[in-house]
């Protein structure tokens, strides 16, 4: 994965923090229930007053779900194609997606409680669904627009080929981070990466 400047200590409080809030709020509904859960009690639970809550979450599901706020994930996936190479448009997607998730698939506890409240509350499931398909959309304007600068190699139908290059980049993804936490979630993210980048190869070249 292309080298990044570590973190500054504001950036470090913020993933803090919503980590905090993010364990609270999964804790507190798995206990109380999702009708029981209060923005209140995430808050005291996560040592943060009720306004600072809203500065990282619309609401309690997107805190339990972990949902980012949709301008930071434009501006991670705009950064990330733009910067892509001519011919490296794979790399670009996948390094932008471990970005954006790779953080949250580390935390496998949090990730295995997530997907039992998921099952067992269907508007989560609904909130989720509707958080990928706006993150697809998002991803797949942004390759648009990255093929289009390669006007001699545009191809017929851009949208087409973009949500197709996405959807496999996003599929690979999956693939990798569940082989990770099958092996027990020893190796470090950058192993993901390569695995997931590979995959996306791997199956472009044999279609």
């Amino acid at each position: 994965m292309p080298d990044t400047p570590p973190l500054g200590l504001r950036d470090r409080k913020r993933l803090e923090t919503r980590l905090r809030i993010e364990t609270a709020a999964v804790d507190i509904v798995t206990t109380e229930g999702l009708d029981g859960a209060t923005v209140d009690m995430i808050s005291e639970r996560a040592d943060i007053s009720p306004r600072t809550f809203f500065n990282y979450f619309d609401s309690k599901e997107d805190a339990i779900l972990g949902i980012q706020d949709v301008g930071e994930v434009q501006r991670a996936i705009a950064s990330g194609v733009a910067s892509a190479e001519t011919d490296d448009l794979v790399s670009a997607i996948v390094s932008t997606m471990f970005q954006i998730f790779g953080p949250m698939a580390a935390r496998t506890q949090l990730k295995t409680q997530r997907m039992a409240l998921v099952k067992e509350h269907p508007r989560l499931l609904s909130r989720q669904i509707h958080q990928f398909t706006q993150l697809n959309s998002t991803m797949s304007a942004a390759v648009v627009e990255f093929l289009t600068k390669r006007e001699a190699t545009l191809p017929r139908d851009p949208e087409h080929v973009a949500e197709i290059a996405v959807a496999t980049c996003v599929a690979s993804v999956r693939i990798a981070v569940k082989e990770w936490i099958a092996d027990g979630a020893s190796a470090d993210i950058d192993t993901m990466y390569l695995r997931a980048v590979g995959l996306t190869r791997e199956t472009l070249t044999t279609l």
